[in-house]
């Protein structure tokens, strides 16, 4: 649909901008333009390009050279020549909106009105639309329209949810994999077929805690526990970056012996992985192994290729990724995720679990996705298994104007910082 629109624009002799949510999905997206368009008249922008790649590329659009422009939230600002369509791409996410630092603006809401500005239309494509966007179109604001087949006729892969209780108790303890799962990789594993595993926590463990005092290592600046890296043996915040070596003692009451650890992340996940079966091939894909420029691109390379069996990681595995071979998607646990004192957690929730189940089964192959929760009644959980975006929708609209949140509000943050504050 994309790439057909893009053609009948390109025809016209006017421009494009195509904005997706994170740098990850620009590599595939340009390689597929590529192929449709050729490179010469393609600009690329996001924040990993050195100042002069971005120099280069904003001039080229500038000069009207580049008819399209790919890149993250900031190229909705790009001086695209005779603007004539903006696609925003999983226009739910919420890397859209920058909130750290100025301009503070949200780029699908920018989009919009660029396209306004500019006597355009602005496409917003999703599986799972924000709550505001879809009762936009509801109230006729936007037009909806909806696609009711996969790509290619692909099925829709098997959703079951498993009851991570019972498998506490089945093992006598904590594990990561229940049976249904590790059976599965097994299964897929002697085809020669790929699986996804997803969990949303980098790191070994989330929590470092004293067992004499119950003290917990939080970050000086964030006052967030910090989680532990095995590889570097370092504790880190996942917020502001702060890292120091781990304590070899408590550094509260100064008891002797290492400090215990709680909670799972995804270098845990890999690593415990290669401990049941251990000729696997895995990848891992977090904040943590793409710190350096093209690490996106290398790991999906790899993964496409056959390189790797399994690939282990946080959100950036559930957007907009196609890997034919792929027909497991093993889903660890979102349940704190559901707990974060946020009106939008239920659809984050949702639109996180419907996103990587859409990773599977997108070949010939039938797909599989195994959830584990301890929350197996949870309406959230259910609505996203069944892919009843409808039913889900419902009950989040009636919370949300129960309580005044968005849509049926706006809401403004005021930060107020000092030296002395």
């Amino acid at each position: 649909v994309y790439l057909q629109a893009i053609a009948h624009i390109l025809k016209q002799g006017m421009g494009i901008l195509y904005l997706v949510p994170e740098i990850a999905l620009t590599a595939q997206t340009i390689e597929r333009f590529k192929g449709r368009f050729g490179g010469e008249q393609i600009a690329v922008l996001h924040y990993r390009l050195s100042d002069g790649e971005r120099f280069d590329a904003w001039h080229k659009i500038r000069k009207g050279e580049a008819k399209i422009v790919i890149g993250a939230r900031s190229a909705i600002f790009s001086p695209v020549c005779n603007l004539g369509l903006i696609i925003v791409d999983e226009e739910h996410e919420s890397s859209f909106k920058q909130s750290e630092e100025a301009p503070k603006y949200h780029a699908r809401d920018v989009a919009v009105m660029r396209a306004k500005f500019s006597s355009c239309p602005v496409v917003l494509g999703t599986a799972t639309p924000s709550i505001e966007s879809y009762t936009n179109a509801l109230q006729g604001k936007y037009q909806l329209h909806r696609l009711s087949m996969r790509a290619d006729n692909a099925s829709l892969p098997k959703v079951t949810i498993i009851d991570m209780k019972q498998e506490f108790e089945r093992a006598k303890g904590f594990t990561l994999f229940s049976e249904k799962l590790l059976k599965g990789i097994k299964e897929r594993y002697a085809k020669g077929e790929q699986i996804l595993l997803f969990l949303n926590r980098r790191g070994y463990h989330t929590t470092a805690i004293c067992s004499a005092c119950s003290h917990i290592e939080k970050c000086p600046h964030c006052d967030l526990p910090l989680t532990y890296h095995r590889r570097e043996a370092t504790l880190s915040c996942h917020l502001c970056d702060f890292r120091k070596p781990t304590p070899k003692s408590c550094p509260s009451c100064h008891a002797d012996g290492p400090l215990k650890f709680k909670g799972a992340g995804t270098e845990m996940v890999e690593r415990s992985l290669h401990a049941l079966f251990p000729d696997i091939r895995t990848l891992r894909l977090d904040a943590d192994t793409t710190r350096h420029k093209g690490s996106h691109e290398q790991i999906f390379k790899q993964f496409r290729s056959g390189k790797a069996d399994v690939l282990i990681g946080t959100q950036m595995i559930a957007k907009g990724l196609h890997f034919p071979m792929v027909t497991l998607v093993g889903v660890l646990g979102l349940d704190g995720s559901l707990n974060i004192p946020d009106f939008r957690a239920s659809e984050n929730v949702f639109q996180l679990l419907t996103q990587v189940s859409g990773r599977s089964g997108r070949g010939e192959l039938m797909g599989e996705v195994l959830i584990q929760t301890h929350l197996t009644k949870h309406n959230t959980i259910l609505h996203a298994a069944s892919g009843d975006f409808e039913s889900f929708y419902a009950e989040e609209i009636e919370t949300r104007e129960m309580f005044g949140f968005p849509p049926f509000t706006h809401l403004v943050k005021f930060s107020f910082s000092g030296e002395e504050a």
